[in-house]
């Protein structure tokens, strides 16, 4: 069983500068501060296509979760998008696809995720859903929309 979550936020941001920012694995520590920690990034900090990180996560200080591996499959550069499939013990997919586009108001920022976690897939994902919208809360996105699956949730 799989379950998809699309997460869209607006940002009053340039869309280029964004997407570049989206590429530094330290972005992502910064929006999950207070949540989550992450060790094993690399050092030079930017995604590539074509690389395979793994990273031990502690969610709350003291919950370690088994090392969870990113496979950068595609990075766009022209396009602004990422395609990552990623997988840690007990979650078998989790496929990630990051784009952003010029709006009226900057950018918008699609985060599209299919979640395979057997029994634990629709938990998984309502946890990604609110997950993915506190990053963007966390970088100041003007509105954020996460749709699970035809629940609509606005923040």
């Amino acid at each position: 069983m799989t379950c998809s979550v699309l997460i869209r936020a607006t940002y009053a941001a340039n869309p280029d500068q964004l997407f570049q920012s989206a590429l530094r694995f330290s972005e992502m520590a910064e929006a999950m501060a207070g949540l989550a920690s992450y060790e094993g990034f690399p050092p030079e900090d930017t995604a590539s296509q074509g690389d395979t990180v793994t990273v031990n996560v502690t969610f709350l200080r003291w919950i370690k979760m088994p090392p969870h591996t990113m496979f950068i499959e595609t990075l766009d550069q022209r396009n602004r998008l990422i395609q990552s499939r990623e997988r840690s013990d007990g979650i078998e997919r989790w496929d990630h696809r990051l784009s952003i586009e010029a709006s009226r108001a900057g950018a918008i920022w699609t985060d599209s995720v299919t979640i395979e976690a057997g029994w634990k897939t629709p938990l998984v994902a309502r946890f990604a859903g609110w997950m993915y919208a506190r990053r963007h809360r966390r970088r100041s996105a003007i509105a954020v929309r996460v749709d699970m699956g035809g629940d609509v949730i606005k923040t």
